[in-house]
């Protein structure tokens, strides 16, 4: 019996030992079959996810130097804006210094007519034999100042009257608009025409008409810029505080104004370059005999093709103190926006 039971016992080891064996081979396989899957599957991943965000770097690093590259030109250049400072500074400075340089008037006797450049006069001689280099080098000052003058008449009138109808009271926003509105559908040449149809041919008439005229572009442009959303909201918060009149405008508005103001004055200084040149063109400002640039290219159009300096000259002048006025304008304001 007990022999029968031992016997049974080592036949029912036997059968239970294969399939441990078997656990056993497999839990041993287990590390080398399953293991690289695992790290497979932890750190597969992993690498991916590294490898993506090498190929970002990669992919943005050069449009970053690139654009860093470019904001560094653009900044050297603003930081020195040679061009815009040569075609301002030729003209102003020959406005400017023309009269001491050029000294008094030299003889015209013997000298001819809408003659070439030549020894005695380096630019030739105009239509009545007077030396070219001589009247440009005087006909400057009356340019820079007229367009100067003018200039300053339209935005010590035009601000004014734009901050007073960005005010809280309606009514006197539609009533100063509306008037506006009308001297500004008024043609400025035709106004200036009309003008000297009257009698009133003097330059100082010219400057002060050349002035209103611009009065009402500007005021549009001080009374939008005032009632910007961020203008106004401040504008709101600082009446809640208390602040008067005077603090509002001359503290803040004055700063927020300043960039818009100096941008439309570049622009607006060309228009009415243009309108008194236009003006003295058809002599209507200045005396015929005046060495004002507008009034040389007048005079010399007809011997253009004989004595193209006597019209080329004033005419590169007069186009300098546009392009350059507005290029420092622009160069100047974006270097300080870039500087906040």
């Amino acid at each position: 019996m007990k022999v029968r039971e031992e016997d049974e016992g080592v036949e029912a080891q036997e059968p239970a030992g294969p399939p441990k064996a078997r656990e056993a081979a497999d839990a041993a396989k287990a590390p080398e079959t399953a293991g690289p899957a695992k790290v497979r599957e932890a750190a597969g991943p992993a690498k991916v996810r590294e490898t993506a965000d090498a190929a970002k770097v990669r992919a943005t690093a050069g449009p970053a130097k690139v654009r860093e590259a470019a904001d560094a030109v653009r900044i050297g250049r603003s930081r020195r804006p040679w061009a815009a400072l040569v075609l301002l500074g030729v003209p102003v400075l020959a406005a400017l210094l023309g009269p001491w340089v050029a000294g008094g008037e030299p003889s015209a006797e013997g000298a001819l007519p809408s003659q070439p450049p030549g020894a005695g006069h380096p630019l030739g001689t105009d239509v009545l034999g007077r030396d070219v280099l001589w009247l440009v080098l005087h006909g400057g000052a009356s340019v820079l100042g007229s367009a100067l003058a003018a200039l300053a008449v339209g935005m010590a009138a035009g601000v004014p009257l734009g901050l007073l109808a960005a005010g809280p009271r309606r009514g006197l926003d539609e009533t100063v608009m509306r008037g506006l509105d009308l001297l500004l559908a008024f043609p400025g040449l035709l106004v200036l025409m009309t003008l000297a149809a009257t009698g009133h041919r003097d330059r100082y008439w010219l400057v002060a008409v050349a002035g209103v005229l611009q009065v009402p572009a500007v005021a549009r442009l001080v009374r939008g810029a005032a009632l910007a959303p961020g203008s106004r909201t401040v504008v709101e918060a600082l009446r809640m505080q208390g602040r008067g009149w005077a603090y509002i405008h001359l503290r803040h508005l004055a700063r927020e104004l300043a960039a818009p103001l100096a941008t439309d004055a570049g622009g607006r200084f060309s228009v009415v370059l243009y309108l008194l040149a236009s003006a003295n063109f058809l002599g209507l400002g200045l005396p015929a005999s005046s060495p004002d640039w507008a009034v040389l290219i007048e005079r010399n159009s007809d011997a253009l093709f004989t004595q193209a300096a006597a019209v080329l000259v004033p005419a590169g002048l007069l186009t300098a103190l546009c392009v350059g006025g507005n290029l420092l304008v622009d160069r100047t304001l974006a270097h300080a926006r870039r500087g906040r």
